[in-house]
């Protein structure tokens, strides 16, 4: 999951955020395994703090992949987080560039839903001198719907608050129960809400439909390293992550399972293990500052 637009996520609607909180680390820890070097540069770039090197990297794979939709979707998100850190004077160039780059995506693939997302996340925030519109992202909704009713119904969830958010996730869920994205996004609203219970009731029938699905064994894993219930069961599902390898998808983070299931056997007591996993996903994901740090503060504690 997750482009840098998203970022931008305002108090005003609530799944917008747990939405893509949920696939956080499509951006902020995307896969190891890039199937483009230079589209992977791009993600590696995204991951760090230098909005420049991400622009950079984002042009030159755009330039080496002109017909690679991934090449201009990962440029989109660059040139969002731009549009995001540029000044005033400057934001509207970058935003433009955002939704060209999002837009080239599309048109190369239709079916692309980061590109859709992208697109209607810019339309959503973007004021009208920029481009954005609510009517432009209403309608690139109903464009994408006639593709994909449920991806039609995730896409209509972010424009949405609460319950109303809630119930156009569930239908995507419900109209394609085997699609793990839309229900890690309906999990991510749940929790998000103060609705774990729920949450872990969507997230028990995905693995019962799907127990090998890689992006509901990571909301697993996530889901315990964070709340620190049923670490047994979290730290299996993450291994069953990291023994998928190269096979994963690229918005599951092999650097994000091993950070977790470090943090999981931190809790278990097993300081060394943890450590050693921490270490792993920093190399694995050199752009993770919570890596960084989890590795700083264990071993400061001589544990």
């Amino acid at each position: 999951m997750e482009t840098d637009m998203h970022r931008t996520c305002s108090s005003r609607n609530t799944v917008r955020r747990a939405a893509l909180a949920a696939a956080l680390l499509a951006v902020l820890g995307t896969s190891a395994w890039a199937r483009d070097p230079a589209v992977h540069a791009v993600r590696l770039a995204l991951q760090g703090p230098d909005a420049d090197a991400a622009v950079a990297a984002g042009e030159h794979a755009v330039a080496a992949r002109p017909k690679d939709t991934e090449a201009w979707y990962y440029a989109g998100q660059a040139y969002g987080r731009m549009a995001m850190e540029a000044s005033l004077l400057r934001k509207p160039g970058w935003a433009i560039k955002t939704r060209d780059a999002f837009q080239a995506a599309a048109r190369l693939d239709p079916d692309h839903l980061g590109a859709r997302e992208g697109l209607v996340q810019f339309y959503t925030l973007a004021p009208g001198f920029m481009g954005g519109g609510k009517d432009k992202a209403a309608a690139e909704i109903a464009s994408f719907s006639e593709r994909s009713p449920a991806g039609g119904h995730y896409l209509r969830a972010l424009t949405l608050e609460g319950a109303a958010a809630e119930r156009e996730l569930r239908a995507a869920v419900r109209v394609a129960p085997g699609e793990s994205r839309y229900r890690r996004a309906l999990i991510g609203l749940l929790d998000h809400t103060d609705q774990a219970a729920a949450a872990s009731a969507v997230l028990e029938d995905g693995l019962a439909r799907s127990p090998e699905d890689a992006r509901l064994l990571y909301t697993l894993g996530r889901r315990a390293a964070i709340s620190g219930d049923s670490i047994d069961a979290g730290i299996a599902a993450l291994e069953r992550v990291i023994a998928m390898g190269k096979s994963l998808p690229d918005d599951v983070s092999i650097g994000g399972a091993y950070w977790r299931r470090g943090q999981l056997l931190e809790k278990r007591g097993q300081s060394h293990d943890a450590l050693a996993d921490y270490r792993r996903s920093a190399a694995l994901e050199p752009g993770l500052e919570a890596v960084r740090k989890d590795i700083a503060r264990l071993t400061a504690s001589g544990k």
